[in-house]
């Protein structure tokens, strides 16, 4: 993250200067505007003297779109008139187009859940149509809701299909459009060499007639791309001819002077960034935009850094780092009830097929019942064939039942693998927020202490300090660690990477990394591990695992106390020992930890404290890699925790 903040002698004539500024910002944003105000009432005149309610059905939509990006509260109300004014005349196209663009507004106003079924009801209605253009806009549309979802492979493929469902020359607007889009999908995908190209091949293709608001969020895709490959004279000048069209989004005109300040900052113009920055902040919270906003506190947050002023800067980071946590929440709901949505329209689906079934051999039925009066013979002909359906009927419906029993089986699996993720997700959750917090928070109070008093304490209180914040740092280092390593364990698909290794060297890395907090309680290790042994296991798991056994026998032994590494052989395992002459556990307490994976947490000899979670997640992890931790001990003598490494 970057920080910082300027102070200026000449207070009021800041303050006047920013207040000039600011005005001339909202004048130029107000002459921004006024294209898209030239269109609308355009469109209105139109309407007015349209005759017919499809026209009618028609303009208001198209005076939507105008509206969608300036006024999203106005898009609303003429989307609602187009569809109604659609359903009244039963005008299946502007129906679809109306179901199309409320879900655009759907996804200008972050509702994606609601987007998915406005998109859902125009894609059937395109289709019946054969109406290329629809399609092309549906597909297109969904690509953009990915995109805002995130899944950027899936808006890919989208965009895809609806260039598929044009024809470039006829629909060139439309073509510009989606290889724009596609430019913005792998500038996400960080593959910014194809987000250039697509960019620049949209620019290829833009002239006078193109739309400005398309053209200049082109540009902006092509200044962005630039950007991130370090050609900041070029991004410079496509995020500043992106700037000066016409009709530009305001979000897109934000995200532009952003880029563009932090270019100058990367090239060392700081008043350069700074004039572009002047102001931004007020107009990005305006948009409500998260994504404006956590884009604008990153340019302010690097523009401080870069003037050395780290109070400021701190605030942004700070900013930002909440912002993008909330984000992050928003998108993951956002995600989940997308899937939900999703599961509800194709159980729909199956159950409205199942009802066609149902309605088409009701029909087959009564057709032959009709027939069972031309006489007697006729009637047993036709029963015999009525039987001969009702025998299939119930052999398909036999099997109907089986197919649903065996998917409802899957189902039943799907939602107890998700039940069981979930709480694994939770849990580690619950560790990050319980165990992570406080260490984090304790670090950060002794760094303000030692900022703030940091001329008045003493060498030996900033000597003790500094012992203190390694200390917090290396216990919160080895917790974090070991979480992740259990959290990436818990993961479906995740394959540990197994090298040979050996134990000897591994051990020696351990203890090593440990050697301050061994010589503090003047602890002797020794260690019996033969050094030519070779297994086949995984490394950083293997680390991490010895690291907080000898970390709990470190915590535990006293001054002058002995650790001893030791290994043994058996025909399926390679057992890791560590022993300590420490104060030893009872049954009941091993018990406690290893079996029932209680979280335990007890004071060490020098009144170290602990989490309670090391044992716990190291057992599981253990478990994962298909071995196990056992323990023996004594209490008051001490304890031998052994790791049992599957062989093969």
């Amino acid at each position: 993250m970057h920080l910082g903040l300027v102070k200026f002698n000449f207070k009021h004539f800041k303050i006047l200067l920013r207040r000039i500024i600011v005005c001339l910002i909202f004048l130029f944003f107000g002459f921004q505007s006024f294209g898209q105000t030239k269109n609308i009432d355009s469109l209105k005149r139109e309407l007015a003297k349209a005759q017919s309610d499809s026209l009618r059905s028609d303009l208001n939509e198209q005076i939507s779109y105008e509206f969608l990006y300036l006024k999203p509260d106005s898009a609303k109300k003429y989307i609602k008139k187009s569809l109604e004014l659609a359903l009244l005349n039963n005008y299946e196209r502007g129906i679809a187009k109306a179901y199309n663009r409320n879900g655009t507004y759907y996804v200008v106003t972050s509702q994606y859940p609601l987007a998915i079924l406005e998109f859902q009801k125009a894609l059937p209605l395109y289709k019946a149509l054969e109406d290329s253009v629809g399609l092309s806009e549906s597909y297109g549309n969904l690509g953009v809701l990915e995109f805002y979802l995130r899944d950027y492979d899936a808006a890919q493929q989208n965009f895809y299909r609806a260039i598929r469902y044009i024809d470039t020359v006829q629909s060139k607007g439309q073509y510009i459009k989606y290889i724009t889009n596609l430019s913005g999908v792998f500038r996400e995908k960080k593959v910014m060499d194809s987000a250039l190209y697509y960019a620049k091949k949209a620019v290829g293709y833009i002239d006078a007639k193109s739309d400005s608001r398309v053209t200049a969020v082109t540009y902006f895709n092509m200044g962005t791309a630039q950007f991130f490959l370090g050609d900041y004279d070029e991004a410079i000048k496509s995020l500043s001819y992106a700037i000066s069209r016409e009709n530009i989004p305001v979000q897109f005109e934000i995200l532009s002077r952003g880029y563009k300040a932090q270019s100058h900052i990367y090239q060392g113009d700081l008043n350069l960034a700074e004039n572009e920055l002047e102001g931004l902040e007020e107009r990005a919270l305006a948009t409500k935009d998260q994504y404006v906003i956590l884009a604008n506190y990153e340019a302010q947050q690097k523009l401080f850094e870069a003037k050395n002023i780290d109070k400021e800067a701190l605030i942004y980071a700070k900013k930002y780092i909440e912002l993008n946590n909330e984000i992050h929440n928003r998108e993951q709901s956002n995600i989940l009830q997308n899937l939900k949505i999703q599961f509800q329209t194709e159980q729909q689906q199956f159950e409205n097929e199942l009802l066609r079934n149902d309605s088409e051999l009701q029909a087959l039925k009564i057709k032959h019942q009709r027939y069972a009066i031309w006489g007697v013979t006729l009637f047993i002909f036709l029963l015999l064939i009525l039987m001969l359906i009702l025998y299939r009927m119930y052999i398909y419906k036999s099997e109907a039942n089986k197919t649903l029993k065996k998917q409802q089986s899957l189902l039943n699996e799907s939602n107890k693998s998700l039940t069981e993720s979930n709480h694994q997700k939770n849990n580690l959750f619950s560790i990050v927020a319980h165990d992570v917090k406080s260490p984090v928070a304790a670090v950060l109070s002794s760094i303000n202490m030692l900022h703030t008093n940091f001329k008045s304490f003493t060498q030996e209180e900033i000597e003790i300090l500094a012992e203190e914040l390694k200390k917090q740092t290396s216990n919160l280092y080895y917790l974090i660690d070991s979480v992740l390593v259990w959290a990436k364990s818990q993961m479906d698909g995740y394959k540990f990477i197994k090298t040979e290794l050996r134990p000897y060297e591994v051990a020696r890395e351990v203890f090593e990394a440990e050697e301050v907090f061994i010589a503090k309680k003047s602890i002797k290790i020794t260690c019996d591990i033969p050094q030519e042994d070779v297994i086949e296991s995984d490394r950083q798991v293997l680390t991490v695992i010895l690291r907080n056994l000898l970390t709990n026998a470190i915590k535990f032994t006293p001054e002058n106390g002995n650790i001893n590494f030791s290994a043994t052989k058996t025909e399926k395992f390679y057992n890791l020992s560590i022993t300590d002459t420490g104060v030893g556990m009872t049954n009941d307490e091993l018990d406690r930890v290893l079996k029932k994976q209680e979280r335990y947490s007890v004071k060490g000899t020098n009144d170290e404290s602990g989490n309670g979670i090391g044992l716990i997640l190291c057992q599981e992890i253990a478990h994962r890699l298909g071995g196990e931790i056992t323990a023996q001990s004594v209490k008051n003598e001490g304890s031998t925790f052994t790791l049992h490494i599957p062989l093969v």
